[in-house]
């Protein structure tokens, strides 16, 4: 088994990355880095205190991020260890992380203050979903840089727990960067409305690095193409 540990994809900002086990499968979590400090999406749940360490030395944690509602695995013990962080989700998901974490204190990405601070990072509550879904932009010298949570993933095989396999393989959401056919139906409100809106914001300000929650982060050249390519 392949040892662990957070991956600096840009030491300036900064931003990096963890892949953990939520038990049928691995997500990434992304650390960025706000005014005052580091805001967490998505907490990797079951850390080992080296995990907290190691990210503690490129600043203390001031956000923790619900990235959907089902992204709150980690989140109450990232809140035990970082209890004065500001915790946000998207509008949609707010209640039922709270009622999942016992954290009362949650609120909506747009009512979150520290995470508005920095004009090189948006913290955009996607629209068209039920569950609520986040997209992480960051403006960096090399281009834009966008993390996604469960609207494309890039899963280098299809999952092993059979149910999934088979809902991941009909829908043609694995392996490769695909779109999300089996999020499509349960957590957004129309797939239509969801590819048009990614579509527009990928000619706005294309990516030229997407990391994904789930699989290998991906470089797209020509800036944004390869997703627009996935949308189409």
């Amino acid at each position: 088994m392949k040892k662990r540990e957070w991956i600096v994809v840009d030491a300036t900002l900064p931003i990096l990355t963890y892949e953990y086990s939520f038990g049928p499968g691995l997500a990434n979590t992304l650390a960025i880095g706000v005014k005052g400090g580091l805001a967490l999406v998505s907490p990797p749940c079951n850390a080992s205190p080296e995990v907290f360490d190691v990210l503690s030395a490129h600043g203390p944690v001031v956000a923790l991020v619900a990235s959907n509602a089902f992204h709150h695995l980690g989140l109450k013990e990232w809140h035990a260890r970082f209890p004065n962080a500001t915790v946000a989700a998207p509008a949609q998901a707010v209640e039922r992380v709270k009622k999942k974490t016992g954290i009362h204190n949650i609120i909506s990405l747009a009512d979150a203050e520290v995470l508005q601070r920095n004009e090189s990072i948006e913290f955009v509550d996607m629209p068209h979903w039920k569950t609520g879904e986040v997209l992480v932009r960051a403006k960096t010298p090399k281009g834009f840089y966008w993390y996604v949570t469960d609207v494309v993933m890039n899963m280098a095989k299809l999952p092993k727990n059979p149910i999934f396999r088979f809902l991941f393989k009909m829908a043609n959401t694995a392996p490769g960067l695909k779109f999300n056919n089996v999020a499509a139906l349960f957590m957004m409100k129309e797939k239509a409305a969801v590819k048009s809106w990614l579509a527009d914001e990928i000619r706005k300000a294309p990516p030229t690095l997407l990391i994904p929650c789930h699989g290998a982060t991906v470089e797209m050249s020509p800036s944004g193409s390869p997703l627009l390519e996935v949308l189409s």
